[in-house]
């Protein structure tokens, strides 16, 4: 018994997020002795919050046409050494049942993300593996038979008067740098990751915020702040179309937000490095332009006595069609009748093609995830071992390589969490 404890790995984990609760569950199942260093006051802080508390956890539709970032066939390679429905077979064997949605994405029976992370918890804890929460990693460096970790006991946010633990040490065999990415800071998101791995010798590309919500440069947007509508969206510079997308978008005071605002956001933020940006939005889009064009028609030819306050009601949220009427040039009060043709024609275009040009994204604090990270040319797609220090791993969002929104980044986070645990404990 004594000479089996000697030969048994000790896999220190940086972070209890996606990531590194999957390669704590690997590792531990593997025989490894296990530490986890958590900085927030429960694990999983991300993880709940995410599918707005019901947790998308992956997709059946899992391709890495869905992902962004690090080097040609990485994921390829991945995705042979852990096959994308592992990920959904993986949890059910940790007793967590799942469900599937009418768009392939896959959640917890319960709909309830705590049991995502309870269910994973549950794992690790029954194996023996020790999680210390309200512990911030600040240093690693390479000792000659594995790692040495310096962390610092971490005040909790709520409680202002006591002070941060002592600094404690600890030694390993294996490091899996599991700390996540800058996106969210309010609930436990940092760059600390990447100053760790920068540390051991590797090349960190700057993060920048991804699917995120989008500012516009005109302030007339506010005026239908709030108001939520399905478009079809063409994001455009140069004269080109650089994106499409459709499905609900959200106007906001700064711009504009909601689902198919986020699957564009990647582009437009590459897009913007090098110039202006356009987001071109149809309003009407269950009708082609001849089809719109006969509607307004016959619809005006019948009030024409009418406000054109009565002509816009009911074709669509009235905020968004009196700020349209303002930019074509026509008031609420104005007959139907006495509108001049241009100003009617102007009128049906921006239903049809109302562009708004971009100054930026929203910064990390309202981002679902972060482009740029760790180099993947510096990582085995197959273990996510470090190929520049040994026994080093690196998982999830602190690698170059991120995914659209609808489970895919989770996905990714577990996929690579479980490689790397199985790899470390080894």
């Amino acid at each position: 018994h004594l000479q089996q404890n000697m030969q048994q790995r000790h896999v220190l984990i940086v972070g209890a997020g996606a990531s590194g609760l999957a390669a704590a569950c690997a590792a531990s199942e593997a025989g490894a002795r296990v530490t986890i260093l958590e900085k927030n006051h429960v694990p999983g802080r991300k993880i709940l919050s995410t599918g707005a508390g019901k947790c998308n956890l992956t997709n059946a539709q899992i391709n890495t046409a869905r992902y962004y970032g690090g080097t040609k066939g990485f994921l390829d390679k991945t995705f042979a050494a852990c096959p994308p429905a592992g990920i959904r077979e993986f949890f059910e064997g940790l007793g967590l049942l799942t469900v599937l949605d009418g768009e392939g994405r896959v959640f917890p029976r319960s709909m309830k993300a705590a049991d995502v992370t309870n269910a994973l918890v549950n794992f690790i804890t029954a194996k023996g593996a020790v999680l210390r929460t309200l512990t911030e990693v600040s240093a690693v460096k390479r000792i000659p038979d594995g790692f040495e970790v310096e962390a610092r006991g971490v005040r909790p946010k709520w409680d202002k008067r006591s002070e941060p633990g002592p600094k404690i040490i600890l030694n390993c065999d294996s490091l899996i740098l599991a700390a996540g990415g800058p996106a969210y800071p309010q609930i436990g998101g940092s760059s600390s990751g990447y100053t760790l791995a920068a540390s051991l010798g590797h090349a960190v590309l700057p993060p920048q915020p991804v699917i995120v919500p989008l500012k516009v440069k005109k302030s007339f947007i506010k005026q239908a702040a709030g108001v939520r509508l399905q478009a079809s969206l063409e994001l455009l510079a140069g004269g080109k179309i650089l994106a499409r997308s459709s499905g609900e978008i959200l106007f906001t005071e700064y711009g504009l937000s909601g689902p198919a605002i986020l699957d564009l956001s990647r582009a437009a933020v590459l897009a913007l490095r090098s110039g202006p940006v356009n987001c071109r939005l149809d309003l009407f889009p269950e009708f082609s332009v001849k089809q719109l064009q006969s509607l307004l028609a016959a619809r005006r030819e019948k009030m024409e006595n009418r406000f054109w306050r009565d002509f816009i009601c009911g074709l669509a949220d009235e905020r968004v069609l009196l700020l349209l009427s303002d930019l074509a040039g026509v008031g609420p009060d104005k007959l139907t009748g006495a509108v001049p043709e241009r100003i009617f024609s102007d009128f049906a275009g921006l239903l049809k093609s109302f562009e708004l040009e971009l100054s930026g994204p929203l910064g990390f604090e309202d981002a679902m995830a972060a482009a740029g990270g760790v180099e993947t040319s510096e990582v085995s797609p197959e273990t996510f071992g470090s190929k520049r220090t040994k026994d080093l791993f690196i998982t999830g969002e602190l690698l170059d390589i991120d995914g659209d929104s609808g489970g895919y980044n989770l996905h990714f986070a577990w996929t690579s969490g479980l490689l790397a645990g199985r790899a470390a404990s080894r």
